[in-house]
């Protein structure tokens, strides 16, 4: 049977992941609880929460969600034995991806959103407005122009970028960046210890009206909370990414299904395929949960009550109804 199959799988997975889970109750096969593979990302977790109390107010089925990385949510989903992903970042697995859909391995239901952008940021304080410290910093390009702006506290003469952690990707990248766009010149690249610390800098400096440059990507709560202006940069290309030049590009995060539940659960699924936000709503949710230290759950709840034109048109109006009187 199709509960036994995805129990296995799901023990592994958290064996995998060295993450407990309780256990499945005896429902029979009609019955069993819808499963929604949650990557340990907060966007993610937000999401899963808002399609939880869709789905389980509105269409009275039951959801458990589990821990998945991007590997196994492509496995659950291909063997029926993950329902649901809102949050896949298809073009960071592109040829394996492209692959399955064009296989038919699971189903592409919608894109939850691909505005979501990762680069150099300054504060907007510094760019727009009358008291605008650097009213032509446009590009990134125009950075060496504004080293005294961005002093370095340990090397006066040079400003600081503030880069990205230690082996990431994006670190490896602006570091060519640093040297392809000459960069190395007027400043000095900082890599802060973790994604914690990097954040720290951004909010202090911002909380006190201080210039800052770094590195930083959306949806974040920082993103959500602070308004940030992203750099221009040139272009995307694979070849100028390969040398530190160009933008970052951006990444189409899709929503995801089992064939199983498309074929089971057409009106869930019909949810599912309107679902569609975009980065900067779900930075605001990301900046709420952190400002009122609220769970994911508790801010999907508000992102419903707040964003009712959006998601009222991915429902049926009886189902609209029975989430805003499950979530009020």
């Amino acid at each position: 049977m199709k509960k036994w199959k995805k129990l296995t799988w799901v023990l592994a997975a958290l064996l995998v992941l060295s993450l407990g889970l309780g256990a499945c109750d005896g429902n029979t096969a009609s019955n069993e609880p819808l499963v929604i593979g949650e990557g340990d990302w907060d966007s993610c977790k937000f999401h899963d929460y808002v399609a939880k109390l869709i789905i389980e107010n509105g269409y009275d089925s039951t959801v458990d969600i589990i821990p998945a990385s991007t590997p196994l949510m492509v496995a659950g989903l291909s063997e029926d034995d993950i329902d649901i992903v809102l949050e896949l970042w298809s073009d960071n697995i592109k040829d394996e991806y492209d692959e399955s859909i064009a296989n038919g391995d699971f189903v592409e239901a919608s894109t939850n959103f691909d505005d979501n952008m990762q680069g150099l940021y300054v504060p907007t304080y510094l760019v727009e407005g009358d008291d605008a410290l650097a009213p032509d910093l446009v590009t990134v390009m125009d950075l060496p122009k504004y080293a005294d702006l961005f002093s370095d506290p340990e090397e006066p003469e040079k400003g600081r970028i503030y880069g990205a952690i230690a082996g990431w990707a994006a670190d490896e990248f602006l570091a060519k960046k640093m040297e392809a766009y000459g960069l190395d010149e007027t400043y000095n690249y900082m890599r802060p210890g973790s994604d914690a610390a990097l954040s720290a800098s951004l909010a202090s400096s911002y909380e006190k009206g201080e210039p800052w440059v770094g590195y930083y990507w959306e949806p974040t709560w920082i993103i959500g909370k602070y308004d940030m202006t992203l750099l221009e940069d040139t272009e995307y290309t694979p070849e100028g990414f390969a040398n530190g030049e160009g933008a970052f590009a951006s990444v189409k995060v899709t929503v995801c299904t089992s064939n199983e539940l498309k074929d089971s659960n057409p009106e869930i699924f019909e949810f599912l395929s309107n679902y569609e936000t975009s980065s900067a709503l779900t930075s605001q949710a990301l900046a709420y949960m952190m400002d009122n230290e609220a769970s994911h759950e508790d801010a999907a709840k508000w992102f419903l009550i707040e964003n009712q034109d959006l998601w009222k048109s991915w429902v049926p109006q009886d189902v609209f109804d029975k989430v805003m009187d499950a979530i009020q």
